[in-house]
């Protein structure tokens, strides 16, 4: 019974400190009065996931958005070979959604996995849409966030297309250094599009300049 309430008043402290951490992000984006801010609590969900738990998987339909607390996340499709390709990352204190699917309500073509054990709060769709209604706030910061993960998706697409090997590789360098610290160099590769292999000879090179 102690037991039992002791989890209950640690999950209590963990969600107010996740609800904390999402109003310095709002606050942060698009301030808003604390009238819009007291609509968010109720329509939050408090998740917690160990490392290598999928949050979404292939096949299924986005139906939320989702705020990570605590942890860290990638997303990656299957290529047609079979080969796990690893799309993005992300870090603490940001929002993560397959935009696609969640707009279209269509069958996504990605997994989001948990790499480390990992805490996040849950937007549902349908009350995401009622705060856009209600409030000229929330529907700022909805537009102003969509932004902004439409830029990261369209950065990524860029330094694939646009961006040579060593490109890719400085430019991560410069934007994201703590993922170099973060992941295996598979998954580095696989991030940056190259095998491996040719990530440590590209490595060995940059180090001899």
């Amino acid at each position: 019974m102690h037991s039992k309430k002791s989890n209950q008043v640690l999950h209590e402290q963990e969600m107010s400190e996740s609800i904390e951490a999402i109003k310095k992000f709002i606050g942060a984006v698009a301030p808003m009065g604390e009238e819009d801010l007291e609509l968010l609590p109720s329509i939050l969900e408090y998740k917690k996931v160990k490392k290598n738990d999928y949050i979404l998987k292939e096949g299924e339909i986005c139906k939320n958005v989702y705020f990570l607390t605590k942890g860290f996340l990638r997303m990656f499709f299957v290529d047609h070979s079979g080969n796990e390709v690893n799309y993005r990352f992300t870090f603490e204190n940001d929002f993560f959604v397959d935009f696609q699917s969640f707009l279209l309500q269509k069958p996504s073509h990605f997994f989001w996995q948990a790499m480390q054990d990992s805490e996040f709060l849950v937007l549902p769709k349908t009350e995401i849409l009622k705060l856009y209604a209600t409030s000229p706030a929330w529907n700022n910061f909805g537009r102003l966030v969509s932004e902004k993960v439409y830029l990261q998706m369209n950065e990524r697409v860029e330094m694939l297309l646009f961006m040579t090997p060593e490109e890719r590789y400085n430019h991560l360098l410069s934007t994201q250094p703590e993922l170099f610290a973060m992941v295996s160099q598979f998954h580095l590769s696989s991030y940056l599009g190259v095998k491996p292999e040719s990530l440590s000879r590209l490595r060995k090179r940059l180090l001899k300049k």
